[in-house]
């Protein structure tokens, strides 16, 4: 029992060594029936209570600082910011730009529907 216990313990905190920098997404289909949702969950958490306790992922204790150092060098290479400076800050004023004129667009149509509503049919609260 003591084995069985210790390998299920382990089994979660290992099978979420590379899941560190991901988000918690749902499987779209038949992962929820064959509990990989609330095992991706489980070893989301152990992860983030083993960092939060010792300020390192279960990534970072089995690799050394060599290794790391070359996993980060990787990433900076692949990373699209990195190469193009231009093409990111654009499509970050293209997002922004977007994301207001959504916004604007939001509040216009709200405007013209309190403007259209008949002020007789409206209902007084009472104070």
């Amino acid at each position: 029992m003591r084995k069985f216990l210790s390998f299920l313990f382990l089994g979660f905190l290992l099978s979420g060594c590379y899941q560190s920098s991901l988000t918690y997404v749902a499987p779209a289909t038949g992962g929820l029936m064959q509990g990989k949702a609330s095992q991706s969950l489980v070893s989301t958490s152990l992860s983030y209570a083993i960092k939060e306790k010792t300020g390192k992922t279960p990534l970072e204790h089995v690799f050394n600082e060599n290794q790391i150092k070359s996993i980060e060098s990787k990433k900076a290479k692949l990373n699209p910011c990195e190469k193009n400076l231009e093409f990111c800050s654009a499509i970050k004023a293209r997002i922004e730009k977007t994301r207001t004129e959504l916004l604007r667009n939001r509040v216009e149509k709200t405007r013209k529907q309190l403007q259209s509503l008949n002020p007789k049919k409206l209902v007084k609260l009472k104070k």
